[in-house]
């Protein structure tokens, strides 16, 4: 019997520690932050960002790849490195892009692997309610 792992589950255990770490990497290379910046910037401890640096967190899943998610983790970057941040903002758009990566299906070879049991193939729960129009404003918001 499948264990069930819900796809939230997953995007919570490996893409958003994989976003965390790929932003945490732009504002320590691109911005010159401390890993004790880094960390207050995402909520997070500095051992995290410490384990993103090292590779040893975050790396379930390479999103980098992926040309609309490396795009929003340097918008979110930008964002976060400025005097004065918009967090709400920043965290809106690492929500919008944990749900496009829940929408598009990035996570099912790594759901698969978790579970072998469990039927991926055609599998539509990550689909929800959600349509491919409503991420054509993620794709405007970090452009093309």
């Amino acid at each position: 019997m499948s264990k069930l792992i819900s796809p939230y589950e997953i995007v919570a255990k490996s893409a958003l520690p994989a976003l965390r770490a790929m932003v945490a990497r732009r504002l320590q290379e691109d911005y010159h932050m401390t890993q004790q910046q880094v960390a207050k910037c995402l909520g997070v401890t500095q051992a995290s960002v410490s384990n993103y640096a090292r590779k040893t967190r975050g790396m379930m899943v390479n999103l980098e790849n992926d040309r609309i998610v490396s795009k929003a983790a340097d918008k979110i970057a930008k964002e976060l490195s400025t005097d004065e941040p918009d967090t709400r903002e920043a965290l809106r758009e690492m929500t919008e892009v944990l749900d496009y990566i829940r929408f598009n299906k990035l996570m099912c070879l790594l759901h698969g692997d978790l579970e072998p049991s469990f039927q991926v193939e055609g599998c539509y729960a990550c689909e929800g309610t959600f349509s491919g129009k409503d991420f054509d404003r993620l794709k405007i918001l970090v452009g093309s």
